[in-house]
Formats: C-alpha cells, structure tokens, sequence
C-alpha cells in the first residue's frame, strides 16, 4: 500500500504534463520545431497510459497481497506479481496503439498472433514452465514456506516459484532449483496441506512373552510425556504386525511442522527405550531357536518382576539381597486407570510407590489459586517416600495421566527390615535429604521443626523422624 501513494502523485504529474502540451501552456509547444507538436502529443499520450497502469499494477498487487494474507500467506510469489504487471501493461499499450495512435488492432493482433506462435514453438520448454509455474500458483498447491516431498525423495521449504522454477532449501541449508514443469507434471506431496502439522511413524518390535496391552500403555506413556508431541490429533499405539523375532508395534504422533520432527522423533525413541527398560521389557534383535528336544509350551509372561524394579531403584540402593528379598515378598501390584488419583494432597499415608510403567501427574494446592502443577512421575521413580518413613501426610496429589503400573510398599512390611538393618536408616535419611534439597521443598510444619533442621541438619532431621515413627526398635 506505501507504493500507491508514490505512482498516484506520478499519475497526477503526467495528467497535469499532457494538458500543458495540448494547451500549449506558457508557450511552450510554440518554440519547438515546426512539426514536433504531433509528436509532443503522441508521447504525452503514451506517458499518461503507462502512469495509469503503473497505478492499476501497484493497486493490483496490493489487493493480491491482502488477499494472501488473509488467507495465511505471508509472502506473494513474485510470478503472480509479474504476471500482474505483464497483463495490466499489454492492455494499456493496446490502448496507446489503439486510442492514441488510432490504429486498427485486427492487423496487430494478426501479426503478433504469428509472431508469438513462431516464438513459442522455438521456446516451448520455458512456456511449459511460465504456465506450470502460473498453475502451480493459482491453484494454491503449493504456498510460500511449504515443506514438499519431490518424487525422488528429496523434502524441502518453498521458498520462491519464479517464472520458470521453483526453489526449495533443504533441511540441511542447501537450494534445490526445480523447473516448474518438470515439479507440476510429477508427483510431489505437500507435507503442510491441508494442515500444517504431520503425522510421522516408527516402530517398534517386542517380544511374543509380553502382553500386547501392557506394551501399548507403556509406549503411549512414553509418547505423552515426549515435549513437541501434539495432544491433538492424540497419538497412538498399535499392533502391525507378526515378525519371525516379535511383535511389531507402530507409535503415531504429530508433530507441529517439519524441521521439529528430527528432534521430536528422537525423544520419542529415547521415552520409549526408557520406559520399556523400566518396565522390564527390552526390544527383541533377530535371533533363531534351535531345540534338540520337544521345547516346552510358550505362553505370555503376565509376570512383573518387582525384585528386578526394586533394584533399579536407588531409594533401595542401601538394603542388602535379603532385605529386598523380603520386600519383594510382600510389594503389592496396583493397577490404575487414566485419571485416577492415587494419592491426594492432605491425606494419611504409610506407604510409597515405585512406578513401572505409566505417567503421572503431581500438583499442590495453593490457597487462592487453581492448583499448580510441580511436575511429571515416570517409570522408575517413587513418590510417596516421607509418608511411608516419618508418617507425614502426603505433601502432594498424584493422578496418573495414562494407564499405571505400580508397586506399593507399606509401614508394616518395612517395620521389621529396619529393625533388624538400622544402618539402612542413615542412608534412606541422607537420599530423602538430598532429594527434598533438589526439588526445594521443606520437611517443617512448624516452627520448632525449621529450628530442629538447621540445628541438626536435614539428613540428622529425617533419620530422627524415621526411627520415631518405626519406633525404638529401628533405633
């Protein structure tokens, strides 16, 4: 719009030109040469035409350019623009030749129509590509900052369609110059259209032991708690698949746009083996069984083996083989579905969970406010732990995002192996201690208590608070 103002003031000037020389103001046109008044009129003409559509093209391409961006384009292609100007200029020279010149236009148009086919059948490749690059634009295939596929695989960003080629930048900072005919007579896929955000897929092969749906709710744990994966269109896990090593899962996810999909994929990957590996499920590798004998029946192991998750575990890092054989003994498995609480804020407790599989959801209530969110549980670790140890009540709600897999270990189970291994106490104070420091959280309730810690420490403070709520024994 800043241009229209400029030829507009050039338009006025060439009006106010032509009627100095048809008046002949201030005498002018009178000290030229005998004869050069015809010619004097014929180029004002001619300027006034041209004024008039350098005007109409500035205004054309403003109105083009607010219609782009009212439909989401940032930036017009500089093929609609010269085509603009093209068009506005043939018809204003047809009107020169026509009303200022008066000359008949049958003849010329006769003459150029044998001209422009002479012309096209010598450059028949650059109109093929003029008209596919005109196509490729009016038929909004293609937008500025579009990521295309080409049909030999290569991706890249539409940065510019000229009047013969299209021009791509690769992820890897490169330009790709495409003719326009040979894009638009190919196949090609707009990975942007018709919606900016894309789906991608990768997959992943189990073991036939495993349970298919304990497979799939630990792999659509791992995809929501993955940062760039889009909640909505929701991701997805399914079965595709029956292979000579294992089951063949497929993770669906959408990401925002393209050039995020190489991290994004990446964290995937990384949630997925993480949370398989804590749920103790690994990824099968080709392999072939050879028997001498008749094998025994396979089935799917239903099985989770707690003493396995227990030593993964650093809370217990400190009990020896026997303590967590008997802890092992009498953990307990719990199921939950999405959105369920598992424990709430306030409330009594005397047990921890470690977590198997699934993700969770923990926030405090602050007086006033919506309740704020502190963070995200995933497999492998516990919460719970200074209820279980110093009968505190729970310091936060817990609600599992996805379906849940957890182990719960209690006070009286976990009575008798302090009794009978105090030295575990100085070490499970010392882990809550440094893990109370890093999430900045406080262990008072009360005044006396915040004197107590720092004259004691926060590790003397917790192992003080264990052995009181276990009772002299654990002492």
């Amino acid at each position: 719009m800043r241009r229209v103002a400029p030829a507009a003031i050039c338009f006025a000037l060439v009006i106010v030109l032509y009627w100095a020389v048809t008046h002949d103001a201030a005498g002018f046109m009178s000290r030229l040469p005998e004869g050069a008044y015809p010619y004097a009129k014929l180029a004002a003409g001619s300027a006034i035409w041209a004024a008039a559509a350098w005007v109409a093209t500035v205004i054309l391409i403003a109105v083009l350019q607010l219609e782009a961006r009212r439909r989401g384009v940032e930036r017009l292609p500089k093929l609609l623009i010269h085509i603009a100007g093209i068009i506005v200029f043939f018809c204003a020279g047809l009107a020169v030749v026509s009303l200022v010149f008066e000359q008949s236009l049958t003849g010329l148009l006769t003459t150029s129509g044998v001209l422009v086919a002479i012309i096209g059948f010598s450059i028949q490749k650059s109109i093929a590509d003029i008209v596919a690059g005109i196509g490729l634009n009016f038929s909004r295939t293609i937008n500025l900052g579009d990521w295309i596929e080409i049909s030999n695989g290569a991706i890249g960003k539409t940065i510019e369609i000229s009047s013969r080629t299209t021009h791509l930048e690769t992820i890897d900072g490169h330009l790709m110059i495409i003719p326009n005919s040979t894009l638009s007579g190919g196949a090609f896929t707009n990975l942007n259209a018709p919606r900016r955000y894309m789906r991608f897929t990768k997959t992943i092969s189990i073991d036939y032991d495993v349970p298919t749906e304990r497979v799939i709710r630990v792999l659509d744990a791992a995809l929501k708690a993955t940062d760039g994966v889009l909640q909505q269109p929701p991701a997805v896990t399914r079965v595709v698949n029956f292979g000579e090593s294992g089951v063949a899962y497929n993770i669906f996810y959408w990401v925002a746009d393209y050039p995020e999909s190489f991290r994004i994929s990446s964290d995937v990957l990384i949630n997925a083996l993480r949370f398989l590996d804590q749920a103790g499920i690994s990824v099968v590798y080709p392999k072939q069984d050879i028997t001498l004998f008749e094998p025994s029946p396979r089935r799917i192991n239903r099985t989770v083996e707690i003493g396995t998750i227990l030593r993964r575990t650093p809370f217990f890092a400190s009990f020896e083989p026997e303590a967590l054989k008997l802890i092992e003994a009498g953990g307990k498995l719990r199921e939950f579905l999405p959105d369920t609480m598992v424990v709430r804020e306030g409330d009594a407790g005397a047990s921890l969970f470690i977590v198997i599989s699934g993700l969770l959801d923990v926030s405090k209530q602050v007086p006033g406010e919506p309740d704020r969110r502190l963070g995200r549980i995933m497999p492998g670790d516990l919460f719970g732990e200074m209820s279980l140890l110093t009968g505190a009540p729970r310091s936060a709600t817990v609600t599992t995002l996805s379906h849940a897999t957890l182990v719960e270990i209690d006070k009286p189970q976990l009575e008798p192996i302090l009794a009978t291994h105090p030295e575990s106490i100085a070490a499970l104070g010392q882990f809550i201690a440094e893990r109370v420091a890093a999430n900045q959280l406080t262990l008072a309730a009360s005044a006396e208590e915040k004197q107590q810690i720092a004259r004691m420490g926060a590790a003397d403070f917790i192992r003080a608070k264990i052995a009181q709520f276990f009772g002299s024994a654990a002492r």
